[in-house]
């Protein structure tokens, strides 16, 4: 079966359906969304809804769960601070109720899914280091595990039996084929916010009968998206980061 993992959308109306529709190019099966629908961007309830719609599987994110008020955002930045401010104004009933609907991780044979880590989901851990990876085996049991939350995509692969007994292997993409003596750890990277330098929007396919995971770009229109921002008067480092892609 064809994966379509995607995460980190974080309100970015033209960029979830920018890759929606990459998606259905692909031949995607079962759609797969790791969660932060919501968080910087303005289309909130849009998104949600695209999600619901299109997502056979839909996770919590940590600015999700924020949204809801269920959680301090103290430790945000100001700027996200500023946008999850807008967020509480403008969350609908019907979004807000779908996002309290959501589970923290998911299971399938051969799939993990979380949106931070699998070592403790609700604390929202970073992996971001290849300590915090090869910890993170520990944790789950599948041959894949896939995350997202730090916004960069990369995969993590090792010996499956004892992940520090081989030097892993660290992937940027776009395909992997793991070895069968393998698990792998895979960051699927942010559909409305990259970060690692790429503007484009990123999503992860996965052939669960053929085993092997690609890293997908998809361009969509960044202006589009900053227009929106800027009619909601929001932050100018969060509408000029989308261009840059950190």
């Amino acid at each position: 079966m064809l994966y379509g993992i995607f995460s980190d959308i974080h309100a970015n109306l033209p960029a979830l359906e920018a890759v929606l529709r990459s998606m259905d190019s692909r031949k995607v099966e079962k759609r797969i969304c790791l969660g932060d629908i919501v968080g910087y961007g303005v289309s909130p309830n849009e998104c949600a809804t695209l999600v619901k719609k299109h997502s056979d599987v839909c996770l919590l994110g940590n600015h999700d769960n924020v949204a809801l008020k269920r959680e301090s955002y103290s430790s945000f930045n100001i700027y996200a601070k500023a946008a999850i401010e807008w967020t509480f104004q403008n969350l609908s009933d019907s979004t807000a109720d779908y996002l309290k609907s959501l589970p923290y991780m998911a299971e399938e044979e051969h799939f993990t899914f979380v949106h931070s880590s699998p070592m403790s989901p609700s604390d929202w851990h970073y992996v971001a280091d290849l300590d915090g990876a090869l910890e993170s085996f520990a944790y789950f049991k599948t041959p894949y595990c896939f995350i997202g939350h730090t916004h960069n995509p990369v995969l993590v692969a090792t010996n499956c039996k004892d992940p520090y007994s081989e030097v892993p292997v660290i992937s940027e993409g776009p395909l992997y084929r793991p070895k069968p003596d393998e698990k792998v750890l895979v960051n699927v990277g942010s559909v409305g916010q990259p970060r690692d330098r790429d503007n484009r929007a990123c999503w992860c396919l996965a052939d669960s009968e053929c085993n092997w995971v690609e890293f997908v770009r998809v361009e969509y229109d960044i202006e589009r998206a900053q227009n929106l921002m800027r009619k909601q008067n929001m932050p100018v480092f969060l509408i000029e980061r989308l261009a840059l892609g950190r």
